[in-house]
């Protein structure tokens, strides 16, 4: 088997010990001043990235130089010795031992890590870069400090009504916002595939995940469905609204109804809209439009416009994501999803392999109910 190389901190902190060891040895054999009780500092050094066997090794090459460096100074037999060689011994004990606790400590961190992105991928797998005509790209900010997901969320799904998006925004952080969302992505992969209109989507959606939410809990959203012809279905639910890149100008895609978020109710109403090829959808979280500097002033429009107008959509959300990076100054308090989709020309299949159904004539329906 071959043999993995050493990881670099681990060799780095056993060179600085081994020049440590060198250093007060030779500054000890040279001078003839006694630097002795200097040299128990070298397994602590170890003890810093290397595991308990290695430091249990810098520890016995650090005795036995101190021992050496006593018997050459004739210090064998004095009491003042014998104490520093005590406490070298019991040192470099501790040094094993706290060898052993970080070393323990960092494989369970480790796997704790592994699980949190296993869930991560759990919650919002990656998206495919193009379905059915439909160029895809997706990023996730999370604003809780070394989590890698929390309440926001998205979701995009071949339907045999066309393809099938969601974004939203859990109020709050942490694990009870991820559970939430997970509870609102299950109920939209479930419905975006039975129900037939998209307003009875967000209202299903809605009745599953009421019973999840608190006496301060709520999720908006924004649920979009692309059909063949270049028609979009947008139903919003107390979200903010899309924005639609056509010719170098964003259009947010507002109804005029306003909407209560998820779980609020099941009044609905859903609109349409037409895009051409070439043009960009972006759907979006609040960790984009309240994005503030140091000023208070929000991420100006064209920045967002200019930052879409990139030449494809994988660019584009990484010039959008740096963007808001460098206006924030990197300070974001807020959880960021976005999801860009940009019209193609490429025929469409449904997710069943067919053609999918014709939509209605442009219309706006209001109160749908849930078919639950």
């Amino acid at each position: 088997m071959r043999r993995l190389p050493r990881p670099p901190a681990e060799r780095v902190v056993m060179a600085l010990a081994a020049l440590w060891l060198l250093t007060f040895g030779v500054v000890d054999a040279v001078s003839g001043v006694i630097v002795i009780s200097l040299f128990i500092v070298a397994p602590l050094i170890v003890a810093i990235a290397a595991d308990e066997r290695r430091t249990a090794i810098c520890a016995g090459i650090t005795v036995a130089l101190i021992i050496g460096a006593g018997w050459g100074h004739g210090l064998m037999g004095n009491a003042a010795y014998g104490i520093r060689l005590i406490a070298a011994c019991v040192v470099s004990v501790m040094a094993v031992l706290l060898a052993g606790v970080r070393r323990r400590r960092e494989e369970r961190l480790a796997r704790m890590t592994a699980i949190a992105k296993a869930s991560q991928l759990a919650l919002l797998p990656p998206l495919p870069p193009e379905m059915t005509g439909i160029s895809i790209a997706a990023r996730y900010r999370s604003a809780t400090r070394d989590a890698s997901v929390g309440g926001d969320l998205y979701e995009i799904i071949p339907t045999g009504y066309g393809i099938r998006a969601v974004i939203g925004d859990v109020c709050g952080n942490g694990l009870d916002a991820i559970l939430l969302a997970r509870q609102v992505l299950s109920a939209f992969r479930r419905s975006a595939v039975a129900m037939p209109a998209l307003e009875q989507v967000a209202g299903n959606v809605g009745s599953a995940i009421a019973p999840y939410l608190g006496e301060e809990d709520f999720v908006t959203a924004v649920l979009a469905q692309i059909t063949p012809g270049g028609e979009l279905t947008i139903v919003s639910c107390g979200h903010h609204p899309p924005l639609l890149l056509r010719g170098g100008a964003l259009e947010p895609l507002a109804g005029v109804a306003a909407a209560l978020p998820l779980g609020f109710g099941d009044d609905f109403t859903a609109f349409t809209a037409s895009w051409s090829p070439g043009d960009r959808l972006l759907l979006y979280t609040d960790g984009l439009v309240e994005s503030r500097d140091e000023h208070g002033s929000f991420l100006p429009e064209d920045v967002i416009a200019a930052a879409l107008a990139a030449a494809d959509c994988e660019q584009a959300l990484d010039t959008l994501m740096t963007a808001v990076h460098q206006h924030t100054g990197g300070h974001g308090h807020d959880d960021m999803a976005l999801l860009l989709l940009e019209h193609g020309a490429t025929s469409w299949i449904s997710a069943n392999g067919q053609p999918p159904a014709a939509p209605a004539a442009v219309r706006t329906v209001p109160g749908a109910q849930s078919a639950a």
